[in-house]
């Protein structure tokens, strides 16, 4: 299960798909950044940060490599919206 919730957070490279998946059924707009984050160990890790834009791309003009999968037939996307107006989305595998 992934949950994002207001305008930012950050996601594993495994969820990535899923948030960019629900997304696009959402008709959400989100830009994607990988940085490197400094960990415990005193090296560095890549991370995906998920910012949520104002407006949706459209299709056309989206460079992504995202591809449909059968193994994707059950998932379920919920929407959330709170008190303060943020919007969130859960996906549950």
């Amino acid at each position: 299960m992934v949950t994002v919730y207001a305008n930012q957070a950050v996601v594993r490279a495994e969820d990535l798909p899923d948030v960019i998946r629900a997304a696009e059924v959402l008709n959400l707009g989100v830009r994607i950044e990988n940085v490197l984050v400094p960990d415990d160990e005193g090296g560095y890790s890549l991370e995906w940060i998920v910012t949520r834009d104002e407006e949706a791309p459209a299709y056309e003009d989206w460079e992504g490599r995202y591809r449909e999968t059968d193994d994707t037939d059950g998932d379920a996307i919920t929407l959330t919206i709170g008190d303060d107006g943020d919007i969130g989305f859960t996906v549950v595998e």
